[in-house]
């Protein structure tokens, strides 16, 4: 009897957790004659974007009811709101833009793209934009959305040269980057992203050189600032 109710906790435990999970948004963009366009999209006042393929097909880890996506398609730019919809199927004109929820689309699930949103400016990453996918550690949804860093499961951190960008009065290339990169979090030294919840993050700034931390700084450094050292600076 016993196993039998731990079985049935299990059941409704995995079953609550699988409904928490975030619903993906699939998208698709085509001509009025149903060819497929491709496009960059981006939600509007967050750093997160999606390109569309050949086909059309675009796709976010989830999207909310109120956000704005600013599409670029064909040298147009225009934008297309969300309103509640689950899936968006946009039909691209010369002079206007029709906008409709598609069940087929929504019925595809995580196999419709290969690829969701990435973060357009990696140099500068928001805790919230990170949240927004569903992640539930800081690693992974670095590790999803900023190919330029490579994380170790020990939570250490390369970031590839050249891909985010330099503060001012570089160090320059007396090192090439083949070390973890300095960890901070509000000033002080971290060893490990696994020490940093992603619920804690306000905001993120990356930096292949960082001469303000003098060599501790020559293989980068991942500078976090928390949540609520954020709001203290907007304060002040």
């Amino acid at each position: 009897m016993k196993r039998f109710l731990l079985a049935v906790i299990a059941l409704v435990a995995s079953i609550a957790l699988y409904a928490q999970q975030p619903t993906p948004f699939n998208g698709q963009i085509v001509a009025p004659n149903g060819k497929g366009l491709k496009a960059h999209l981006s939600i509007k006042g967050t750093n997160l974007a999606a390109n569309a393929d050949k086909q059309g097909r675009f796709g976010f880890s989830t999207l909310n009811a109120d956000d704005v996506l600013e599409i670029k398609c064909n040298k147009q730019v225009r934008e297309v709101k969300v309103e509640g919809r689950q899936s968006m199927r946009i039909v691209w004109g010369d002079e206007s833009v029709e906008v409709s929820e598609d069940a087929e689309l929504l019925s595809k699930g995580d196999e419709w793209v290969k690829r969701r949103e990435y973060l357009n400016d990696v140099s500068q990453i928001m805790g919230s934009d990170l949240r927004r996918s569903g992640a539930h550690s800081l690693i992974s949804a670095l590790r999803a959305r900023v190919p330029s860093i490579e994380i170790d499961d020990s939570g250490r951190v390369i970031i590839h040269r050249g891909s985010v960008q330099k503060s001012s009065g570089g160090i320059g290339d007396r090192a090439p980057i083949n070390f973890n990169a300095l960890i901070v979090v509000d000033g002080q030294e971290v060893q490990s992203l696994n020490d940093v919840s992603l619920f804690d993050i306000g905001i993120i700034k990356i930096l292949d050189e960082a001469p303000l931390y003098g060599f501790r700084g020559v293989n980068g450094v991942v500078e976090i600032t928390s949540e609520g050292a954020l709001k203290r600076q907007q304060q002040n």
